[in-house]
């Protein structure tokens, strides 16, 4: 492995590790997003968020969306020469309800395994892009399949926040 190649693998395990502890950072600086909290009566589902379910909103009254938001994934799109470009890619999922919720969070490292090697892959052998730009259509197909497969039946959308790509 040259010494390039190298350094530029590097860049891309410590930029994957530090880009969630910076959205942390974020949010409690006050650059985050306000939650919805569930309550009791009036018409509302009754259902209530855990304590330390931050990432999760909606699902105040009764048929309200409940959602999901996942950190980032960052995912490396490595050619015969290495390692093309970066892209980033911020995922929220609409799901059924709070135990579905609760589920996501259980099963976290099973929902980005899963979620890494479908976007991983597909990035990787072109069926997620056109040329070198990413497909949206198809990253939110393939990503939903992939949280199906992890969680089971409950999740019914995904919602594609952001994507970057960073050619190298």
């Amino acid at each position: 492995m040259s010494c390039r190649r190298f350094y530029l693998l590097l860049a891309i395990i410590i930029g994957s590790l530090c880009l969630p502890a910076l959205v942390l950072a974020a949010e409690e600086e006050g650059g985050g997003k306000k939650q919805a909290t569930s309550g009791e009566g009036g018409g509302e589902s009754g259902a209530k968020k855990k304590g330390g379910d931050e990432d999760v909103s909606g699902g105040r009254f009764k048929g309200d969306p409940v959602y999901v938001h996942l950190a980032p994934i960052v995912l490396p799109v490595i050619a015969d020469s290495g390692v093309e470009q970066l892209v980033t890619v911020q995922i929220d999922v609409e799901v059924k309800d709070f135990d579905v919720a609760d589920n996501i969070h259980t099963n976290m490292p099973k929902v980005r395994d899963s979620l890494m090697r479908a976007l991983y892959g597909g990035l990787g052998n072109g069926s997620l892009r056109n040329g070198k730009l990413v497909d949206v259509t198809r990253i939110k197909s393939k990503a939903l399949t992939a949280l199906n497969d992890a969680i089971g039946s409950g999740v019914l959308d995904v919602l594609i926040q952001n994507v970057a790509q960073r050619m190298l």
